[in-house]
């Protein structure tokens, strides 16, 4: 006998905001139809599939507020139309839960262009939490069949993600991390002949990380997701700086966790990728 277990509000709106089952390698080699991705996670949350599309309603309305808030800036609006994008290109974006975040750079990304009205690329996000980089690696194929005109990469945080009791076992070393970025950057630009824009990871607070997890069974170590983002430099020298711009930016830039970037940290994040990406053009 399966026994639920009781969920938050808060909680399940956690859980619904960082996970897209429709990036899931799984579900994307077998496809399910659209009713079933609320069903599967109404059964995860102990819910119904109304109130998971209700919650995904929900953080969708606040990602296109962000973006409304954003167009009203004469800098961002110029800074989107300077993006080097063609209506026929397809974006897509490869990450882990900063990139899954429904409340993220790419969602607010994405709503800033359907608010723009002007012929926009599609945006694919393939973001997927808790990814590393070996985990992007192994499903290479869907980033492939995903078909980018330009791939944008933001993978390092879980490399230094640690588990264990003491939390001494790192998901990757360092030098496993560089091996698999060089892999990563070499398959979309040599073998699908895809230009790639390649993202640090950003900073991490250690005072709200040791609060947050405390007793849980992962965490993260400050000097880690630094030696990651300063490995991210090594390979790709023209990477954007995530890391520098979030590590002095003010302690509302990242959540309770104090991993994952609030909403004020994600846009601060899109303002960065547009400016790198507008300079490139």
């Amino acid at each position: 006998m399966t026994v639920e277990r009781p969920f938050t509000d808060a909680e399940r709106r956690h859980f619904v905001r960082y996970t897209r089952t429709r990036s899931w390698p799984m579900l994307q080699r077998y496809p399910v139809g659209d009713d079933l991705h609320a069903e599967l996670l109404a059964r995860m949350l102990s819910t119904s599939p109304e109130s998971i599309s209700a919650l995904i309603r929900s953080l969708r309305d606040e990602a296109e507020a962000a973006a409304a808030r954003l167009l009203t800036g004469g800098d961002y609006r110029d800074a989107l139309a300077a993006l080097p994008f063609r209506p026929d290109d397809r974006i897509v974006a490869v990450g882990d839960s900063i990139t899954a975040d429904r409340l993220g750079w790419f969602d607010v990304l994405a709503a800033s262009f359907a608010l723009a009205g002007a012929p926009a690329p599609a945006l694919v996000n393939l973001g997927v939490s808790g990814d590393t980089t070996a985990d992007v690696l192994e499903r290479f194929d869907l980033v492939q069949a995903s078909r980018p005109s330009r791939v944008l990469l933001m993978l390092g945080t879980n490399d230094a993600r640690a588990h264990g009791p003491g939390g001494g076992h790192r998901m990757a070393t360092i030098h496993e991390t560089e091996r698999n970025l060089r892999a990563l950057v070499q398959l979309v630009t040599r073998d699908l002949r895809t230009p790639i824009t390649v993202l640090t990871p950003s900073a991490v607070d250690q005072d709200r990380i040791d609060g947050y997890f405390r007793d849980g069974p992962v965490r993260w170590d400050a000097t880690a997701v630094a030696e990651v983002a300063g490995i991210v430099r090594k390979v790709v020298p023209d990477a954007v700086d995530l890391y520098g711009a979030t590590q002095t930016a003010g302690a509302d830039v990242l959540e309770e966790d104090g991993v994952h970037p609030s909403p004020a940290g994600q846009q601060l994040i899109l303002r960065r990728v547009l400016h790198h990406l507008g300079a490139d053009r």
